[in-house]
């Protein structure tokens, strides 16, 4: 999936407005600088460069999870599912430790969508959005548990209409096979 660079930017940029609200941390403003910087240098096309310099947040102050979650935003956004993934979940851990329920759930979104987004990867996306929704049952001010289980649905539909699909393109092929054979005489 291609997202226009001018909704990665406004994505970032409005990430970079609130960064850091609701954070057990100090603030610290090198670190949110960077932030703002990279979205900047995004919506400026230069998304390589906003990377790193999401990159050098993170390095800088890797006890906060808004940068990781950020650089991981901007690799799926770009299409890099396995890069995303990784920073998802190194969100998700960070967030975790530093008991920072918004960033919890954000990661826990961002795990279960990346893996959506793979097709080799749809029952991790199932287990992801499950286990997101359980999260959500105790954590309504920050997360949906409605998003996670309307996505295990639709999983679900998914998958039972490519076993389908599967099951009817091998009768075709039976079918065809049969009509191919020459008739005994």
């Amino acid at each position: 999936m291609r997202v226009a660079p001018s909704v990665v930017a406004t994505l970032l940029t409005l990430a970079a407005l609130a960064c850091g609200a609701g954070s057990a941390h100090a603030q610290t403003p090198t670190y949110e600088a960077r932030i703002r910087e990279a979205a900047t240098q995004i919506a400026a096309g230069d998304r390589e460069r906003g990377l790193a310099t999401l990159r050098t947040a993170v390095g800088e102050n890797p006890s906060r999870p808004e940068a990781v979650c950020y650089l991981a935003e901007g690799y799926r956004l770009g299409g890099d599912f396995v890069a995303a993934l990784d920073n998802f979940q190194t969100c998700l851990r960070i967030a975790r430790t530093a008991s920072n329920i918004g960033y919890v759930a954000r990661a826990m979104h961002g795990v279960a969508s990346t893996f959506e987004r793979m097709p080799e990867h749809l029952a991790d996306a199932r287990a992801a959005w499950l286990e997101y929704a359980r999260f959500a049952d105790g954590a309504t001010s920050v997360a949906s548990a409605q998003i996670g289980r309307e996505r295990v649905s639709a999983i679900d539909v998914t998958v039972e209409q490519e076993r389908v699909y599967v099951e009817v393109r091998q009768r075709i092929a039976e079918r065809e096979h049969l009509a191919a054979t020459p008739a005994p005489h």
